[in-house]
């Protein structure tokens, strides 16, 4: 409750003075209305800084409680649609697991361009096809119709759509392999802007990344390996050179762990 009293005093005793401003200052005397309003801003930090104080007195100390991660039932059959400009690099943190078994197929759609298959094929050299008994299907589709990445499920009837989406419901599926906390708003946002940084043409990303980073030192978020640096990663493994503003070291961290 205190978190909301104090900016609500805040604002009444702030409009209190200025209106109190209004109607005791004469006009045309701007000089001193605005040594009166300097004098009125001090007070209020002075105010501020106490009903700060008091406010922290007030409030009741949380009950820690320690977020759990629950897991969606796995589908046994995903088709994943992808461009070759966009190839789904993320995919390597889950086939890496070993306790993940999942059958995969591909096909090319004739809509890619002889160049383009090349670059496709270097991408499935990484992928072991091993025969697995598993339930689970993996359907690889790489077609140049769509920039959007697409991941269809037979129990839905829309896909989920953009990369960063797609790693969220995976990352869902198989929380132990890469955890994603949903009631973690910071690591949210950060996603977030990983999202835009998909959609913004190339010579505009360098801003955005260089916001993602801000913060970095071996990883993104907390100094710790996250769903966020895969995301990143996989948009400036894209790109057609490594931005200045991406750290080597953090790169090829990430790149041993995606490939």
């Amino acid at each position: 409750m205190t978190q909301f009293i104090l900016p609500i005093a805040l604002a009444l005793v702030i409009l209190a003075l200025l209106f109190g401003v209004a109607t005791d200052v004469p006009s045309g005397k701007m000089a001193e209305l605005e040594q009166r309003q300097d004098q009125l801003l001090k007070k209020l930090d002075i105010l501020y800084d106490r009903i700060k104080s008091i406010s922290s007195i007030c409030t009741p100390n949380p009950v820690k409680c320690k977020s759990k991660i629950q897991s969606i039932p796995v589908p046994e059959e995903i088709v994943l649609k992808v461009n070759p400009d966009n190839l789904p690099w993320y995919l390597f943190v889950f086939m890496k697991d070993s306790t993940i078994k999942v059958n995969i197929s591909w096909h090319i759609h004739s809509s890619v361009t002889s160049e383009k298959v090349k670059k496709i094929q270097a991408f499935l050299k990484n992928i072991q096809n091993n025969s697995f008994k598993s339930k689970i299907n993996l359907r690889l589709i790489f077609s140049s119709a769509s920039m959007d990445s697409e991941l269809k499920l037979s129990s839905l009837s829309v896909p989920i759509v953009g990369s960063v989406n797609i790693l969220r419901y995976l990352s869902l599926i198989y929380p132990n392999t890469l955890p994603y906390d949903t009631n973690n708003h910071l690591m949210d946002g950060l996603l977030d802007l990983c999202y835009i940084l998909e959609k913004t043409p190339e010579k505009n990303k360098d801003v955005i990344i260089q916001k993602l980073l801000v913060h970095c030192k071996d990883w993104i978020y907390n100094n710790a390996f996250s769903i966020v640096d895969v995301a990143l990663y996989n948009v400036v493994k894209q790109l057609r050179s490594k931005p200045k503003s991406v750290p080597s070291s953090w790169f090829e961290r990430c790149q041993k762990i995606c490939s």
